[in-house]
């Protein structure tokens, strides 16, 4: 992991990488009716503890140390109840082997779309089949990609820096984020390099920090291909987290089960 990963900060996560809109509740709800449930790059378990609260067992797997360190701090706060029904690991949502299956298997906020390459894609979709019971769903958040925001990335501006997030704290002190895009169409991808600079209340700047990230992003029928390939079905696609129908440029929720 890079130093310069944007998730090797988790309070710098935390604090602008809110998810989407109503996806908290969509998820417990799910992890509610299935009782049982793993959720893959659970992160600093924005998602994983309010599905516990709503009374499922929930295993987390994520790969950094730094966010399961807080994820468990952010246990620490809930009841012991809730606390028990949270198990984490520390593993790769390519590769892992926990020896039993779930009824629901959930990949939130768009966490598989930082698998570049079409082998690490196949690897994780393999995993989760072989993790799902009979009658499982998994359930996986990504964004539909915009044809107009690509395009506009295309032009000589494309890098141009441009203010992503702020953040007040208690003291007063402001956390303001920038990013800068570079898009490669050929490869479906983009990288995204954020800066991050703490304010005074009196607007002193208090210290700097960069990070970065990649995404890749997938086409509808491209998915229904990969879903084919890895022995998995289809069951539905939405296009939010409200039921709403699939539509250009918004979300893609699909849930699929074994073929």
């Amino acid at each position: 992991m890079s130093k310069h990963d944007i998730y090797a900060d988790p309070e710098l996560y935390d604090m602008l990488s809110t998810g989407v809109q109503g996806d908290v509740e969509y998820f417990s709800a799910l992890a509610k009716k299935h009782k049982r449930v793993l959720e893959l790059a659970a992160g600093t378990g924005r998602v994983t503890v309010p599905m516990a609260r709503a009374g499922a067992s929930v295993t987390g797997i994520e790969l950094r140390e730094t966010m399961l360190d807080a994820c468990h701090a952010r246990l620490e706060n809930e009841s012991p109840t809730v606390r028990k029904r949270v198990d984490l690991y520390q593993g790769d949502m390519r590769s892992f082997d926990l020896g039993k299956t779930f009824p629901l298997i959930v990949i939130p906020f768009r966490a598989f779309q930082h698998l570049i390459d079409v082998a690490d894609q196949r690897a994780c979709l393999e995993c989760c089949r072989d993790h799902l019971t009979r009658q499982g769903r998994l359930v996986i958040n990504l964004f539909d990609p915009n044809l107009r925001i690509l395009a506009s990335n295309l032009g000589v501006n494309a890098t141009a820096s441009r203010k992503v997030g702020e953040v007040e704290l208690a003291n007063g002190d402001r956390v303001v984020a920038f990013s800068t895009r570079t898009t490669c169409t050929e490869e479906q991808r983009f990288e995204e390099d954020w800066v991050y600079e703490r304010f005074s209340a009196d607007g002193r700047s208090l210290w700097r920090r960069a990070r970065k990230f990649t995404l890749r992003w997938f086409y509808r029928y491209e998915m229904e291909h990969l879903f084919e390939l890895c022995g998995l079905e289809v069951e539905k696609l939405e296009g939010g987290f409200n039921g709403q129908p699939y539509k250009h440029g918004g979300e893609q929720i699909w849930t699929v089960k074994r073929a």
